[in-house]
């Protein structure tokens, strides 16, 4: 597995805004009958190297979504097909059942420290298999709650685990996205985005504002 990792270098999300959160299932029996049934747009087991390393930076990016309702704000990613180290194609919520998004706050700080917020999720992707689905964060639900370092697990809809560290007396209000990293059930391997490239890439920052 790690021959597959080497191939991905440190790059970033970055911001696209919307409205609303929608969520899907996954039909796994379909993919195990038909793996090429993804959008040949997305699949990339024709690729290796340098060019599996660019398809795979541009198609996660450009299926970057942010969706935001009164309730809260939901991320997505783009989905995408490849062909592992054993060469087996793969979608990468088969390879990955993880995901997670890191983010730190902007113009705050506690004993010299940014606080930290991360965002844990199953990696199951949408019916027509092009999008990771969103994990959604429950700000209103959150924001009822007295800020302090911990955990918070809430299972409306895909169920997810908020980490939070270095929290001030009050929630932060602006989010920046610093990375995002899909992860094996076994947590021995991880597809780590970085967010250094992120002026290069988009031009602007991922910012989510409370």
């Amino acid at each position: 597995m790690r021959k597959f990792f080497g191939v991905f270098a440190l790059f970033t999300l970055g911001f696209v805004s919307g409205y609303t959160a929608i969520y899907f299932t996954t039909d796994f029996s379909q993919i195990a009958r038909d793996p090429a049934a993804i959008k040949n747009s997305f699949d990339f087991s024709h690729l290796t190297g340098d060019k599996l390393h660019e398809a795979v930076k541009q198609r996660l990016l450009g299926g970057l979504e942010m969706k935001k309702n009164a309730k809260g704000a939901a991320f997505s990613l783009g989905h995408f097909v490849f062909v592992d180290p054993r060469g087996e194609k793969k979608l990468a919520c088969q390879e990955f059942g993880k995901v997670f998004f890191s983010f730190e706050a902007e113009g705050v700080s506690v004993a010299g420290e940014k606080p930290l917020m991360e965002v844990e999720g199953r990696c199951e992707f949408s019916n027509d298999m092009a999008k990771i689905n969103p994990l959604f964060i429950p700000v209103a639900k959150i924001m009822g709650e007295r800020p302090g370092d911990g955990e918070f697990q809430f299972n409306e809809g895909s169920a997810i685990t908020i980490r939070f560290a270095n929290l001030p007396e009050e929630w932060p209000k602006t989010w920046l996205l610093k990375s995002v990293k899909l992860m094996n059930e076994k947590e021995s391997e991880a597809l780590v985005v970085e967010s250094d490239e992120v002026a290069q890439i988009l031009g602007h920052p991922m910012v989510f504002t409370w």
